[in-house]
């Protein structure tokens, strides 16, 4: 609370009132989490705590996750610098979001999922899970984007493709159970596909081996759904494309209606989502259109901007416009800065 106290006390009151050339948002009708990934070099143990602030002046409110990412058998007890990194982020009052990459020191170059399963890993999901058990609440996406073709060792196409699927899901599983054998029950899991499916682009559903579905690891092991999605068009070719297209239009598989249809008792998160700058466009007024549509999906109730240089510019003060805009979003009293779980 201090550290939030702090930051929008440092706001200019430009920053709180309605900046010039921004149309006010509309606003929630439900509780809202919005959180970041705030970089790279910003996401390090020793500056996260300025970092987090920064993030704070910028939006006006303090991020409800901060999202980092860790390799699997990271130390997260208390004295480890990844155990410091996310008790830092809870005493600064957000959650920590734990994107899992599933390689370990020592672990195969190839067939990664048959590793895990077989139980090369195991020792190191313990250990893992030991450091979290003490961290309170946090959020771990393990092997996110598995449905994706960029080279991620987790991913279906890197780990027999057709016979990926089942391989991903009993590797989430057994993640999950040592876990919670080690205590770290106060671990919340985050299935994260991708939106769509990277080897159609199209509206193509379960009748495809790589569609996001048969990669779910069942109700019992995901507390939470995600989905990730960018409006890069200087990265992957193609025009700009507007939140709803990339998260639910027929390229993306329909993704997010689907994921609400089909997993009616499970809540959602856009466990990433970005927009570069781009001549002739307005990544202000596609923020805004963002959140309108999160709005009108009241199954979904939070979303992560990565919040980094990397790409593209994806930071939300790549602009002044988008800054701004972001700022508008922000103001809603509905948009909360501590996610309760």
């Amino acid at each position: 609370a201090a550290l939030a106290a702090l930051a929008l006390a440092a706001l200019p009151g430009a920053a709180r009132a309605a900046p010039a050339g921004v149309d006010p948002p509309a606003a929630f009708a439900r509780p809202f989490y919005v959180g970041a990934f705030l970089g790279d070099a910003e996401s390090r143990t020793q500056v996260i705590d300025r970092s987090m602030e920064r993030y704070a002046r910028q939006s006006g409110k303090r991020a409800a996750f901060v999202k980092t990412f860790h390799n699997l058998g990271e130390d997260f007890a208390a004295t480890a610098w990844s155990g410091q990194l996310l008790r830092r982020i809870s005493s600064a009052g957000s959650t920590p979001f734990v994107a899992l990459d599933l390689r370990w020191r020592g672990g195969p170059e190839r067939d990664l999922l048959d590793a895990i399963v077989a139980g090369r890993a195991d020792l190191e999901i313990a250990r893992m899970a030991r450091g979290l058990a003490s961290a309170g609440t946090v959020l771990v996406e393990p092997g996110w984007e598995m449905n994706g073709d960029w080279n991620y060792a987790w991913q279906g196409v890197a780990n027999g493709r057709e016979a990926g699927p089942a391989k991903y899901v009993a590797a989430f599983r057994r993640i999950v159970d040592i876990s919670r054998r080690e205590g770290a029950t106060n671990v919340k899991w985050v299935f994260a596909p991708n939106v769509g499916n990277a080897l159609t682009h199209a509206a193509t559903g379960p009748r495809h081996w790589n569609w996001y579905g048969h990669y779910y690891p069942g109700d019992r092991y995901a507390d939470y759904l995600a989905l990730h999605g960018y409006n890069g068009p200087s990265v992957w070719g193609g025009a700009h494309r507007s939140f709803a297209e990339i998260f639910d239009g027929a390229g993306a598989d329909h993704a997010l209606s689907d994921m609400e249809r089909r997993y009616p008792s499970k809540r959602i998160l856009i466990g990433e989502f970005g927009s570069q700058e781009g001549r002739g466009f307005d990544k202000g007024r596609w923020i805004t259109d963002a959140f309108n549509t999160l709005r009108a999906h009241p199954r979904v109730i939070g979303a992560v901007w990565f919040d980094m240089n990397k790409e593209a510019d994806w930071r939300i003060a790549s602009s002044r416009g988008s800054a701004d805009a972001w700022r508008a979003v922000m103001r809603d009293g509905n948009i909360r800065e501590s996610f309760g779980g």
